[in-house]
């Protein structure tokens, strides 16, 4: 693995690359919260066969917050992410995105079509905020809503504070079905050392603009202006949320027409429980 650093019109951006760069490359969106770190198995597995370039996306990792909450729009972001792709290789590339990086990527594919070869993405690009809140009421009783989940990620991040480092790396432990070396590396690039506490590294302003953004732009304004050189993997748990899951996912390959597969036995991170086969997935799909 390889750490880039480069500096984009001030932003300093965090780049991550795993294998030789002449081979056909991987540009990977984390998901929110994360870090370029969370594809550290997965460029592993992949280094002798593509280059996997994974991004720190601005207010998380070692990249810099937007000063300005409109660049965090999505038509704003993919234009200041093709710009940072720019820099790394002039040819076309295949694009990986989890969670909120599955949103961007699809609104990348949207506006640059002609730079992606294929497209895959990890449990994500198929949530529909207005409909997640609606049900989520439905089985709470509480109104949910796009500043109730601003309101609970705050304070969340503000709650989020461990004395040492091995506490983190327990509690993220639990969070996952397996565990692995490299897991915990890409866990202690999920915390930073702050007034004497170890608290989550992501900027709490960008990830409220992040989740405005998913809100104003959501994927289905786009699905019928989609190729259909989307692989979607979808996670299976927890079993609780099947039933909601599977109505986003089969709503997305009807109106785009992708292909659709769920990998058992894995959460929302899907490529960390489940890492040999999304793995193998992937291989096969940008083949």
């Amino acid at each position: 693995m390889k750490e880039i650093n480069l500096d984009l019109e001030g932003i300093q951006v965090r780049v991550n690359r795993w294998g030789n760069k002449k081979n056909p490359k991987i540009i990977c969106f984390h998901g929110l919260g994360s870090t370029s770190l969370s594809f550290i198995e997965i460029g592993d597995l992949l280094k002798n066969e593509y280059c996997v370039v994974s991004i720190d996306l601005p207010g998380h990792g070692k990249t810099s917050p937007f000063i300005s909450a409109t660049d965090y729009e999505m038509p704003n972001m993919v234009r200041w992410l093709d710009q940072v792709i720019s820099k790394i290789t002039g040819d076309k590339f295949y694009l990986l995105g989890h969670s909120y990086g599955a949103d961007i990527a699809i609104h990348y594919l949207y506006t640059y079509p002609s730079k992606v070869i294929k497209t895959m993405l990890l449990d994500g690009g198929y949530y529909l905020k207005n409909e997640w809140y609606a049900y989520q009421t439905s089985i709470s009783g509480s109104v949910t809503s796009l500043q109730s989940e601003i309101d609970s990620l705050m304070k969340e991040l503000d709650e989020y504070s461990f004395a040492t480092i091995e506490e983190h790396i327990e509690v993220e432990k639990c969070n996952y079905v397996r565990w692995s070396g490299l897991l915990e590396k890409a866990s202690k690039d999920l915390v930073k050392f702050e007034n004497g506490k170890y608290r989550w590294h992501s900027n709490g302003s960008s990830a409220a603009e992040a989740i405005k953004s998913m809100y104003n732009y959501p994927p289905n304004s786009i699905y019928d202006k989609l190729p259909t050189s989307i692989c979607l993997l979808q996670s299976t748990l927890p079993n609780s949320m099947i039933e909601i899951r599977d109505t986003f996912t089969r709503k997305f390959a009807y109106s785009t027409g992708c292909k659709l597969k769920k990998i058992e036995g894995a959460g929302h991170m899907i490529h960390w429980d489940k890492p040999n086969e999304v793995a193998t997935e992937i291989t096969c799909w940008f083949k």
